[in-house]
């Protein structure tokens, strides 16, 4: 049962992955080119393709291309282009029949689900569509997985039947997969017909990760519950380990909120953090730390060291300056290797070029337990 609850009204919604944001930081570029390329096929002004995007889980692609979608319904509102929009996951999808049947079912709910091929069901859409004059903006996520799933023909079918009705309709695909898609269709003919923006989905840094956190903070929280230092360690450590994923950052945000209002605490804690950090992805143990210590004994009672410090200190970062007033040598070459070991670990994020450190890999509680 949570506690004492640090959260705003709806704060929690605005953590879940179904939440799309006002704002896209890093990724505002990336929501304009995909609208405008959209616009471009809509009017005519650009051959119609497939546009594709491919980039690592959690790089912003999906929601992008939502943000993208809502100025695409907003603009063609304004000037009275009709406009059918779906944004489909394809994950599940066994076949191409089961995919046709899932567009299909999705502007037609009361279609019968059987007595079609998936090539006839596909004719059915672009029926539909030619008779209400609307065109189609098609959002195939998870493509990639659907793709190396099974042997599809369901781009080459789809090509050749817009083919046929040629200007009549508009079906404008935008494919999303972490894998670039083009790669895995089998008909080589038909990957001319794909579109790809000027701007890549890279991993987020730790600075990205760290503006998009903030934002997430304002919305979801009571004012000074979570500090700006503690937001920058979340986006360390969603560098790290998180492989620059925003869902992997907004996870941890969530689970550290949760640890906090579940002690009835009113302000996010390192500790908070790094209990959250520790349940969602276990980078090291205490019989881990066990072993490093059997190796290297030194290693203890640096470790040792370092506990007292930040049992002593509220701040998820302590710079050198505070660890050699501890008796932490941060200019001895044997300890500077030791710390850079201890951040190979996963116990210690090691930051010379701000000459500061941050305990992080598993609570203080379980830290202990190393020295039992």
């Amino acid at each position: 049962m949570l506690g004492k609850t640090i959260f705003k009204k709806d704060g929690l919604h605005r953590l879940s992955a179904s939440y799309i944001p006002e704002r896209l930081p890093s990724r505002e570029e990336h929501q304009l080119e995909i609208f405008n390329t959209v616009i471009g096929f809509l009017e005519g002004r650009l051959p119609l393709k497939a546009i594709v995007l491919n980039g690592p889980s959690g790089s912003g692609k999906t929601v992008t291309v939502k943000k993208a979608s809502e100025q695409v319904l907003k603009y063609c509102s304004q000037r009275n282009i009709k406009l059918e929009y779906r944004h489909l996951n394809t994950r599940f999808a066994s076949s191409d029949f089961t995919l046709a049947q899932m567009i299909t079912l999705s502007l037609m709910p009361n279609i019968p689900g059987r007595g079609y091929s998936g090539r006839e069901l596909l004719f059915t859409v672009f029926d539909y569509l030619e008779k209400s004059g609307r065109s189609f903006l098609l959002v195939l996520d998870d493509f990639d997985s659907f793709l190396s799933g099974v042997r599809s023909r369901f781009f080459t079918d789809l090509l050749k039947i817009s083919e046929e009705y040629e200007e009549r309709v508009k079906v404008i695909l935008i494919l999303i997969g972490i894998e670039d898609v083009s790669s895995k269709v089998k008909d080589s003919w038909a990957t001319s017909f794909f579109w790809r923006i000027g701007r890549s989905f890279k991993p987020y840094s730790a600075e990205e990760i760290s503006v998009i956190l903030k934002d997430r903070v304002e919305l979801s929280f009571n004012e000074n519950a979570v500090d700006d230092s503690l937001v920058y360690l979340m986006g360390r450590l969603t560098e790290r380990f998180g492989y620059g994923s925003a869902r992997y950052s907004i996870e941890l945000l969530l689970a550290s909120g949760l640890n906090a209002s579940y002690e009835g605490s009113a302000r996010v804690s390192s500790e908070h953090v790094r209990e959250a950090q520790y349940r969602i992805e276990s980078v090291i143990s205490p019989a881990d730390l066990k072993t490093v210590f059997s190796q290297d004994p030194e290693m203890r009672r640096l470790v040792e060291m370092l506990i007292r410090v930040f049992e002593s200190c509220d701040e998820p970062f302590v710079g050198f300056k505070t660890l050699e007033e501890h008796g932490v040598k941060t200019r001895d070459s044997s300890v500077v290797e030791k710390l850079k070991r201890l951040h190979f670990e996963g116990l210690l994020d090691y930051n010379p070029s701000r000459r500061e450190i941050a305990l992080i890999g598993m609570p203080l509680r379980l830290l202990q337990q190393a020295f039992d």
